[in-house]
């Protein structure tokens, strides 16, 4: 394997974990912004403008990460400091497959307690859920499950996927 491939993969495996716990920081955006316009402060415009810059910002990263870590390489020479091959008979999309089922299994692992946790809060409060103060977090942490779920039982696709997209962008 290349050392270029070697960075290749481990920058895409950074991106896609950026990417999913992006499940539970983008819902903090919104939250934030709405409890800036409902506190009634009068520094709504430079809030909103934060939120918005830094969420494009995070947008900007994930791609970068995900579909484009050549760049990444190149200006940060990460190549030129190991020049000698790695010595890893296994193809890029089969560690990127491995990769992703592993981050799935993560995300699995790591949102159910937390909706279970957040569901069982619901189910004692005996409230309805629109009016329960935490229902988007179960509508959060069960995005975040599924999408676990369904990237540990789908890693192929995704993997297909994203060496696809990084095909058309080159």
């Amino acid at each position: 394997m290349k050392t270029k491939t070697f960075w290749t993969i481990l920058i895409k495996i950074l991106g896609i974990s950026i990417l999913f716990s992006s499940l539970t920081v983008i819902p903090q955006f919104f939250s934030t912004l709405y409890a800036t316009f409902k506190d009634g402060n009068n520094n709504h415009l430079e809030i909103s403008f934060f939120l918005i810059f830094s969420l494009l910002i995070y947008l900007l990263i994930l791609r970068l990460f995900v579909f484009k870590p050549e760049w990444i390489i190149e200006k940060l020479k990460l190549e030129k400091n190991i020049e000698e091959k790695i010595d890893l008979n296994i193809k890029a999309s089969t560690i990127l497959n491995i990769s992703i089922a592993v981050i799935g299994g993560l995300m699995l692992a790591g949102s159910i307690p937390m909706l279970c946790e957040t569901l069982f809060e619901f189910f004692r409060q005996k409230s309805l859920f629109i009016d329960f103060e935490n229902s988007k977090w179960i509508v959060a942490y069960f995005l975040k499950s599924l999408i676990g779920y369904l990237l540990f039982t789908n890693s192929k696709a995704v993997t297909k996927f994203i060496f696809k997209q990084a095909d058309e962008t080159h």
